[in-house]
Formats: structure tokens, C-alpha cells, sequence
């Protein structure tokens, strides 16, 4: 559990810093930052949703490896 935390904290890095740098090269180039969306079925996605996701995995991971490190206290 606390190695995939520690791999979504990673993906969820690289993923802010993209969306960082879309926007530093839509700034520099005086441009709107246009939506970033993922295609999922018959549905988009969008970053934001899929960054909350990943952060609420996270949350819930760390907090279950807290629980099982108190019990064997």
C-alpha cells in the first residue's frame, strides 16, 4: 500500500508540473490555456477531476498504512 501511495505521489507530481508548464507556454505565447481532458468511454475526464481522484487514493492509502502501523503498536 505504501509503495503505490508513493507511486501515485509521483504521477501526481509529474502531472501538476505538466499542467504547470502548459500554462507558462499559453502565458508566454499569450494564449488561453485550453481544457485538458481525458478521454474515458463515452465521457471526458478532466485533469482536475482525475488530480482530485489520484489525491483522495492517496489520502486513503496513507491513511489506512497509519491504521495498520498503530494496531501493531
Amino acid at each position: 500500500m505504501s509503495s503505490e501511495s508513493a507511486w501515485l505521489q509521483k504521477a501526481l507530481f509529474a502531472l501538476q508540473k505538466a499542467e504547470a508548464a502548459r500554462e507558462k507556454l499559453a502565458d508566454t505565447r499569450d494564449e488561453d490555456v485550453p481544457p485538458f481532458e481525458l478521454p474515458l468511454d463515452d465521457e471526458t475526464l478532466s485533469v482536475e477531476e482525475f488530480q482530485e481522484a489520484m489525491e483522495n487514493r492517496i489520502h486513503d492509502l496513507l491513511e489506512d498504512v497509519r491504521g495498520r502501523r498503530r494496531t501493531l503498536r
